[in-house]
């Protein structure tokens, strides 16, 4: 028994065996902030024998209350970069990869077929539909959780061949309209420690195929209140329609473009390319000016109108949609 993981190896749900299973596992983490810091961490000091970090962003000072990876004298460097240097001092027997740049349509394939777990630390459920589509297209277990404030979520989605679940499309089939995240509503330190530390332990079990794992489960958790509840989502059905995700460089002639935008963005940052423009609160009263006959392409700045708009118009009737970003 190796003494680097002989404490973790005296547990009885792992044991000795679990460190070969460990080692020739393949994480990819989305995301390497406040969540990616303690999943990343733990997951680098158990063994895990390659992870991969994927993020575009740079560390500020405002990062430094939760994001646990990062020192002062990390501000204003890529994350992935920082966060590599530190996980390969923590653990040099493992091989860590940066990959700096944001997770989009275009490399999203490539990179989830190359893993066998995904980690899904980004908290924007454009990205968590990108990651379940490819996700449950391939049967590689997604390991996703969210924390806003001081409570969150923690779930194993898609599952594998032998042991499948529902995708992130099934339990949450409409995004938020709200695009609220950490930089607009706040959140606090511990809360996405405690969170993040218990994704890193579902991976850990979605590794070691425990049956104890969430595998179809969210876990909801008020870290102010100290109140927690599971609802099991296995028997969830997949959407008969929902609107793939797309780079704008793939739009065909044909497409419709629609911009869910406001009209003040729209005109301080006008598209090159001619569209339709309708605000995501407006569409159920403006709806009939679209041709259901072509595909319609809905766009915003970040995705998450885009995401809204197009569940509205499915539930109109409208059936070939997508998202572009």
């Amino acid at each position: 028994m190796k003494q680097r993981y002989q404490r973790q190896q005296l547990v009885s749900q792992l044991g000795p065996q679990s460190q070969a299973l460990l080692t020739d596992a393949r994480v990819l983490i989305v995301g390497a902030g406040g969540l990616g810091s303690p999943v990343s961490t733990l997951l680098a000091g158990a063994g895990v024998g390659r992870i991969t970090l994927v993020d575009h962003d740079v560390v500020s000072l405002s990062n430094l209350h939760r994001q646990t990876l990062f020192t002062e004298a990390d501000i204003k460097q890529p994350k992935v970069l920082a966060a590599r240097e530190r996980l390969q001092a923590i653990n040099s027997d493992i091989c860590v990869q940066a990959v700096n740049e944001a997770l989009s349509s275009k490399n999203v394939e490539r990179l989830v077929s190359q893993h066998s777990i995904v980690v899904d630390a980004a908290d924007s459920f454009f990205t968590s539909y990108l990651l379940s589509d490819v996700c449950f297209r391939h049967r590689i277990p997604l390991v996703s959780a969210s924390v806003l404030t001081t409570s969150g979520y923690i779930g194993v989605f898609c599952g594998t061949e032998y042991a499948p679940a529902p995708s992130m499309r099934a339990i949450f089939p409409s995004p938020p309209l709200s695009a609220q995240n950490c930089s607009t509503a706040g959140v606090t330190g511990p809360s996405v420690g405690v969170i993040g530390s218990i994704q890193a332990q579902e991976v850990l079990k979605v590794i070691v195929n425990s049956p104890a794992q969430l595998l179809g489960k969210l876990l909801y958790l008020d870290l102010w209140d100290y109140r927690q509840s599971i609802v099991n989502f296995a028997t969830a059905s997949e959407p008969k329609y929902f609107a793939p995700l797309m780079s704008e460089d793939k739009l065909s002639t044909d497409d419709v473009l629609l911009d869910v935008r406001s009209e003040l963005e729209i005109n301080q940052n006008p598209r090159k390319r001619s569209h339709i423009a309708i605000p995501v609160n407006q569409i159920h009263q403006r709806h009939s000016k679209l041709d259901n006959s072509s595909r319609i392409v809905c766009v915003c700045k970040s995705g998450q109108r885009a995401l809204n708009a197009a569940h509205q118009l499915i539930g109109l009737g409208f059936e070939n949609i997508a998202v572009a970003l």
